[in-house]
């Protein structure tokens, strides 16, 4: 569905001319007779907090555009107003847009014809300031942005204040943070949860922590996108923290891990305890990475639809009545102030969740490979 005008935490504020504007993705129907329509906050939270195929602040204007086959498709409406869309020529995206029309998606409301989807995807270039090519187009605005936030930790960490071999302490403030974070992790939560050779996982562990915070801070920042607000994302990690509980419990206690996983000797007047217990622990191997996985989905994306909310208050009244404009521009105030102040608490909420995933992680490996504590 198009885009809003608010950016992906709703910090770019509308126009007083278009804050409610005929958009399909805030519309109740369809905006081909320019008639105002009102707005829709289940669109805008599913455009602003879920991946997008371009990164635009602006509708209708895309800085980048990621995939060219679904962007033309959820804004199809818009780009076959464009003039250029007549004499577009689209026979060069024939077969993607014929992939694009065939594959259901929850963000395009209409059934496309591909060879005017084809023509629409050609009137993109006239829209995006950068486009993807096909072998690309999987990128959206979250992993780009999450990339983003990514590379510029690893220029931080590994290039610009890398420590050298002949250092004995931190030389500087930023070597002196991150080393304390590290030290943290280590005392606090490696070392009591993994015990027994604890100090190998401490660079794994510290860098998923790092990598967490990174984009959860990154995403902060109006006009981004949260990787962690992507449950595939999220879901990708707790699969590595899967693997790892798997794989090295057992390399550690080899055949009996399976065996270890039910806390009480198998005994024959035991047995359908025991057996139980085992079918919950097998559960557990599974259950465990998936709430991993969900928690820091939730919080993210929780947290951002609250802001998107709190940014909306004065749109969503005016799209109800618009000549309540006192009404709605004093809780479009209100709002805003809500907002900054949620906004700050989000970045304690960065530093929470990134602590909870990578403390549970070391907990949960930490059991596989040695049951006994």
């Amino acid at each position: 569905m198009p885009e809003t005008t608010l950016d992906e935490h709703g910090a770019a504020e509308h126009g007083a001319d278009n804050a409610v504007h005929a958009d399909a993705s805030h519309a109740e129907d369809g905006h081909a007779d320019g008639a105002h329509h009102g707005f829709n906050m289940g669109a805008a939270i599913l455009h602003h907090n879920m991946p997008h195929p371009a990164w635009e602040i602006f509708h209708g204007s895309p800085i980048i555009t990621f995939d060219r086959g679904l962007y033309a498709a959820v804004n199809y409406d818009y780009l076959r107003g464009d003039e250029a869309f007549a004499t577009a020529d689209g026979a060069a995206y024939q077969s993607w847009a014929e992939e694009v029309a065939a594959t259901p998606d929850f963000r395009v409301q209409q059934k496309l014809d591909a060879n005017e989807l084809a023509k629409a995807m050609a009137v993109v270039d006239n829209h995006s300031f950068v486009t993807f090519p096909k072998a690309l187009s999987f990128v959206n605005q979250q992993t780009f942005f999450g990339t983003v936030a990514l590379l510029l930790l690893f220029l931080v960490v590994g290039v610009f204040f890398r420590r050298t071999k002949e250092q004995l302490a931190p030389a500087n403030r930023v070597q002196h943070f991150f080393e304390s974070i590290v030290v943290y992790l280590r005392d606090e939560v490696v070392r009591p949860n993994i015990s027994h050779g604890a100090d190998k996982w401490l660079a794994f562990l510290s860098t998923l922590f790092l990598m967490i915070l990174a984009v959860n801070l990154f995403g902060l920042i109006p006009g981004t996108g949260t990787m962690t607000g992507n449950i595939g994302v999220t879901a990708a990690w707790s699969v590595v923290i899967l693997f790892c509980m798997l794989f090295f419990g057992m390399k550690e206690q080899g055949p009996k891990f399976w065996i270890n996983l039910v806390p009480i000797h198998f005994t024959w007047a035991m047995s359908p305890v025991w057996l139980l217990l085992l079918v919950i622990e097998l559960m557990g191997l599974i259950i465990k990475p998936a709430a991993l996985a969900i928690r820091l989905f939730a919080n993210m994306f929780a947290g951002h639809t609250v802001l998107l909310v709190f940014l909306s208050l004065g749109y969503i009244i005016f799209a109800q009545d618009p000549e309540s404009v006192g009404l709605a521009t004093g809780l479009k105030g209100f709002g805003w102030l809500l907002a900054a102040a949620f906004h700050a608490m989000e970045v304690l909420v960065a530093f929470i969740q990134a602590y909870v995933f990578t403390l549970l992680s070391a907990l949960f490996i930490g059991m596989s490979i040695h049951p006994e504590h």
